[in-house]
């Protein structure tokens, strides 16, 4: 089967990915499932990052489409209205890979022996790109919204400030298992970074990032960015 006939199969599997990512979302009890609007917001995106990876399995490499960023970040701000955290964003991206596994194994089942591997990094790649695109932007807005007129763009709130200080106790005994870099991470985890973004946020390489993270998971017992962001920020610290 061609690349072409592969992609179309994937996106003919759109729906059935989209009811499983609503399914593991619901698992989770996450706020993106609790309303239609927000739900309806969600399922539109998620939707996109299907068909972008489709496209890329058809064309070999991924292409972001025009529009993204913008939409994204402005959804990002409606996020604060909606009084959906953040971190429910990162728990998002990772239901959905596997909701998609099934529907991406078939589709590059289907491509011929020796373009298989490539099929398969070419589709993980524009997943990456896609989700890291939107988790960037969605960051940005979220941010941009929460802070009040004049004050720097990253700077807690002073309510929230003082609200972490009164949950401070019980989540400190987690944190204090993780080396201050380890907490760093975890922490640019929570705000929804890729690995890559992190790396260029903390001025280390990707793969220094993935070290101090499976070490982080480690310590957790965690094996996914999702239990350790339970674990290390209980109810979305």
């Amino acid at each position: 089967m061609s690349r072409e006939a592969a992609a179309q199969q994937l996106r003919t599997a759109t729906a059935a990915i989209i009811e499983a990512y609503r399914a593991g979302l619901g698992r989770l009890g996450s706020p993106l499932v609790s309303r239609e609007d927000i739900w309806r917001q969600c399922r539109h995106q998620a939707q996109n990052i299907v068909a972008e990876c489709a496209q890329a399995l058809e064309a070999g490499k991924y292409a972001e489409p025009p529009g993204v960023g913008e939409y994204t970040r402005l959804l990002g701000a409606h996020r604060v209205v909606q009084q959906v955290p953040v971190s429910e964003s990162v728990r998002a991206v990772e239901v959905l890979w596997q909701a998609m596994q099934g529907a991406i194994g078939q589709a590059v089942a289907a491509v011929r022996p020796e373009e298989r591997l490539a099929a398969t990094q070419t589709v993980g790649a524009a997943f990456r790109a896609s989700t890291g695109s939107r988790l960037y932007q969605g960051i940005r807005g979220y941010e941009e919204a929460r802070q009040p007129l004049g004050q720097p763009l990253g700077q807690p709130l002073a309510a929230e400030t003082a609200e972490r200080s009164a949950e401070a106790p019980a989540h400190e005994q987690v944190l204090d298992l993780l080396t201050l870099r380890e907490r760093q991470i975890l922490e640019a985890v929570r705000d929804g970074l890729t690995n890559r973004l992190i790396g260029r946020r903390l001025e280390i390489s990707e793969a220094t990032v993935k070290r101090h993270l499976h070490n982080a998971y480690r310590k957790l017992g965690a094996s996914s960015r999702v239990q350790a962001l339970n674990k290390a920020f209980p109810a979305g610290i």
